[in-house]
């Protein structure tokens, strides 16, 4: 790689030296993502008026553009809806140590109290249903059916209740059907509002859920979160909302980004003077992960980033403006290689942009960037990508990774085969596999309270004594590890191949470098 100092710079912004800008964050304009709607309020299932997310995205004529709109909808548009993620977590911090939960009831010898939704003989656990159905129509992209969703969580539920539940008590499941659509900071706030006020609930399954301010709402409120989203998380970020939020199924994002690196290197990503580009949402989380995560990797195996490109995620138009600026200076530049930082669909939304400026590079990608998406709207812009796989299911076809990976994997198939539920492949079988493992891993860790009260404080003590002893059915590698707050231990490598327009695996698992 070139011997210079990359350049970094955010749109609209002078030119800066990459890792030595040290500009305090809040002079920067932050946010996260919030989803553009074509519609007005919508009533729930369970009775939720969503409203209209505050930045509306117009629609396109051409294929590239009905893309562009497809991805800002889908949870791209990073807008000033959204409270800042840094100040939501100290608040959560402080909060979670001064809120007792009046929704608490039970207790072991000692007089410590259960956590919320439980009682002596029950559990309630909250679990959503992301509806991709009217997006789909809108937008006129597919994704693979996963049949009754609710039925499958409702069949998981019976068959842990069967063994005991969670520490001897029953779960009572709390399902909520969220419409994709109508994704915003608001509409994520009154789901939390639901499962923490109208019926509180000790733990929820958090499922497709993208905006900065969800997580610190059930914080606050002393609600266990299962993490199942592709949403980045950094190690900082979990420490502070510790005990709440665990990821049993989706890796710390500095640990992936680590990984990362080395598949790409390991791979030959960076052979024949390669120009690396990095381009991410610019906010304290991304740049704490490049900074500490992925260009000290990068430095250990004697690569340097040509340039860095924060883009300002204020509105829709600073958005744009950034993609528009990172493509231009990549191109100018000669930059061949691209790693995109900050998951929730950037890169697809990177690619809406590069397209029109016959702009290819070879793109690093992970099962945080929506590969599938990608893959079936955009094919081409996929040519000579290598990147790694977290869960097969998103990424990965059977004949490449057959069915079952592992005896937890074969678990859920059986289970929900016994109740009716059969699914011609694994990417049909996406989203019950999160719930399985949600369901699996709450089960498993209960068996060692030995009469405790249920808490979430008292819950995360098992959820890391499990060890290598827990294995995901979703996961190539899974283990808990004292200090860390996921329980991905492994992935594979991936490669593009152009032929099958298809990922293929490399032959091992790897674990995670430190």
């Amino acid at each position: 790689m070139p011997g210079r100092r990359p350049h970094t710079r955010v749109a609209g912004s002078r030119r800066r030296s990459a890792l030595s800008d040290r500009r305090p964050h809040h002079r920067l304009r932050q946010g996260r993502a919030h989803q553009g709607s074509a519609a007005n309020g919508h009533e729930t299932a369970r009775g939720i008026r969503q409203e209209p997310p505050c930045e509306r995205v117009g629609t396109q004529v051409t294929t590239t553009k009905r893309v562009a709109v497809a991805v800002a909808v889908l949870g791209l548009v990073l807008g000033a809806c959204g409270p800042k993620r840094t100040e939501l977590a100290r608040e959560a911090a402080r909060a979670s140590a001064a809120i007792e939960s009046s929704a608490s009831s039970g207790g072991d010898s000692t007089g410590e109290l259960s956590g919320p939704g439980v009682t002596d003989t029950t559990v309630k656990i909250g679990f959503i249903i992301v509806d991709q159905t009217q997006l789909k129509k809108l937008l006129r992209f597919d994704s693979p059916e996963v049949g009754d969703v609710k039925g499958q969580i409702e069949a998981l539920v019976a068959d842990a209740n069967s063994r005991g539940g969670i520490s001897g008590r029953t779960i009572e499941p709390v399902i909520v059907v969220f419409d994709a659509l109508l994704d915003s900071p608001d509409t994520e706030e009154k789901l939390c509002r639901t499962f923490t006020e109208d019926d509180p609930v000790f733990a929820v399954v958090l499922y497709g859920q993208v905006q900065s301010n969800a997580r610190p709402c059930y914080a606050n409120r002393q609600t266990l979160m299962i993490d199942q989203t592709f949403f980045p998380v950094d190690q900082k970020t979990l420490e502070e909302f510790s005990p709440y939020l665990w990821q049993p199924i989706m890796p710390e994002y500095g640990k992936l980004l680590r990984g990362l690196a080395v598949a790409l290197s390991d791979n030959q990503f960076f052979a024949d003077g390669a120009k690396l580009g990095i381009v991410g949402i610019d906010s304290p989380e991304n740049r704490r992960v490049v900074e500490e995560d992925l260009a000290p990797t990068l430095a250990s195996l004697g690569i340097e980033p040509t340039d860095i490109q924060w883009i300002d995620p204020t509105s829709g138009a600073t958005l744009q403006a950034g993609q528009d600026q990172a493509v231009l200076e990549f191109k100018d530049q000669g930059i061949d290689r691209v790693i995109v930082v900050g998951g929730s669909r950037l890169l697809a939304f990177l690619v809406t942009t590069a397209i029109p400026q016959e702009y290819f590079p070879r793109y690093a990608i992970t099962s945080f960037d929506n590969p599938d998406f990608i893959k079936r709207e955009m094919p081409m812009a996929l040519d000579g990508s290598i990147g790694i796989s977290i869960q097969p299911a998103f990424d990965i076809a059977d004949a490449e990774y057959p069915r079952p990976g592992n005896a937890s994997e074969q678990r859920c198939i059986d289970v929900l085969a016994a109740a009716g539920h059969t699914f011609a492949e694994r990417a049909n079988m996406r989203e019950a596999l999160v719930y399985c493992d949600a369901v699996a891993l709450l089960e498993q860790a209960g068996r060692g309270l030995s009469g405790r009260a249920l808490t979430a404080a008292a819950l995360a003590e098992q959820f890391t004594a499990l060890g290598s002893t827990w294995m995901s059915a979703s996961n190539y590698a899974s283990a808990f590890a004292p200090g860390s707050f996921d329980g991905v231990a492994g992935f594979r490598a991936t490669i593009w191949d152009s032929a099958c327009l298809c990922f293929t695996l490399t032959d091992e698992t790897v674990g995670f470098p430190s």
